[in-house]
């Protein structure tokens, strides 16, 4: 599946790793760090990292699966990407239901009220 970000098409995948090394990158070593931030959040081919490095176009493929493995690890281990996704899933939905309640009462300085914690949830989510 293709996403657009910014205007960049990205597939899922991508978009998953970069997720995962959001999470998880001062867990890993530099030289993984280094290669997956080039692959996944530069969109750098194997082979201009591998020109980069110096490491050759087979080495830096096996370097990102090995680091891909470890950041699958980690997730299964530690699942903070999972329960970050979840609660801000919750808190977009709690800000709905603020909203539209909103939208629903009469009394100004209460709409405001509701509309101000509505506010402050996706605040908390960084929204």
């Amino acid at each position: 599946m293709l996403y657009s970000i910014g205007g960049v098409a990205v597939t899922e995948k991508k978009l998953t790793y970069g997720i995962l090394l959001d999470y998880y990158a001062a867990l890993l070593t530099e030289r993984q760090r280094e290669l997956l931030s080039a692959y996944y959040n530069d969109d750098l081919s194997l082979s201009e990292i591998s020109e980069n490095t110096g490491i050759s176009r087979q080495g830096v493929r096996d370097a990102i699966k090995r680091g891909e493995a470890e950041l699958d690890r980690l997730e299964g281990a530690l699942n903070i990407a999972h329960l970050q996704s979840t609660r801000r899933d919750e808190a977009d939905a709690i800000s709905a239901d603020i909203t539209a309640a909103a939208e629903e009462v009469n009394d100004e300085l209460i709409r405001k009220k509701l509309l101000s914690a509505a506010g402050r949830v996706r605040a908390l989510i960084g929204d």
